[in-house]
């Protein structure tokens, strides 16, 4: 009884985030270029095209980690895709209600690295941008990663440096603001803190980095 219990909840769990990623390609053809929440700061930050390469990957590892979770931490993944689909369902609701959009440039060149880029934003309209789905999910997925119990330092430090070459690469090949990276977060810490029982601990550099790190993100 207990099993199909369990069963039921991953159809689910997995139901939910098909039907989200729909939501998003839906809300993402209404191209509701409306507001845009561009700072000076953006216009400092240089476009590279080979940062594209984390941009794309991202979608690997955040998948390989939910079916990863889904056969070995069942109950992590309960937990993991909770947040997730929470988390997203409020982006949906933000993408509706306050549609953001950013400014991309022209792409010239004819390497592959251009042709990637030129691939992503050919399926991807240029709204949908505050919070970043890619940064809050690369948060959010690190996170599962770093409760994982027993896991190596080693696999703990090579999710951080991924999750910051994606956060990175969406505002390289412009793809968000600096302002869409900072909501993510915040939606991300909020998220865990309710999902995970985690208590309030301040925003000090410490702080962050024991939850980058250990098991309190």
């Amino acid at each position: 009884m207990k099993k199909n219990y369990f069963d039921k909840r991953y159809f689910f769990a997995f139901l939910c985030l098909i039907l989200l990623n729909i939501m998003y390609v839906w809300i993402n053809r209404l191209n509701l270029q409306i507001h845009s929440v561009k700072i000076f700061i953006d216009n400092y930050i240089p476009f590279i095209k080979w940062m594209v390469i984390p941009y794309i990957l991202w979608y690997l590892y955040i998948w390989f980690v939910i079916f990863y979770l889904a056969f070995y931490y069942k109950k992590l993944f309960i937990l993991h895709t909770k947040g997730v689909i929470l988390s997203k369902l409020i982006c949906m609701v933000i993408y509706i209600t306050y549609p953001t959009y950013v400014i991309r440039p022209e792409i010239l060149g004819t390497d592959i690295f251009s042709k990637l880029i030129e691939m992503v934003y050919s399926n991807d309209n240029p709204v949908n941008v505050f919070p970043s789905i890619h940064v809050l999910q690369s948060l959010l997925t690190h996170k599962a990663i770093i409760h994982i119990k027993g896991v190596k330092k080693w696999v703990k430090y090579s999710s951080l440096l991924f999750i910051v070459m994606v956060i990175l690469s969406t505002l390289m090949i412009k793809q968000h603001y600096i302002l869409d990276v900072i909501g993510a977060y915040s939606l991300a810490l909020i998220t865990t803190k309710f999902i995970y029982n985690e208590k309030h601990e301040g925003y000090s550099i410490k702080t962050i980095k024991s939850r980058l790190l250990e098991d309190r993100f």
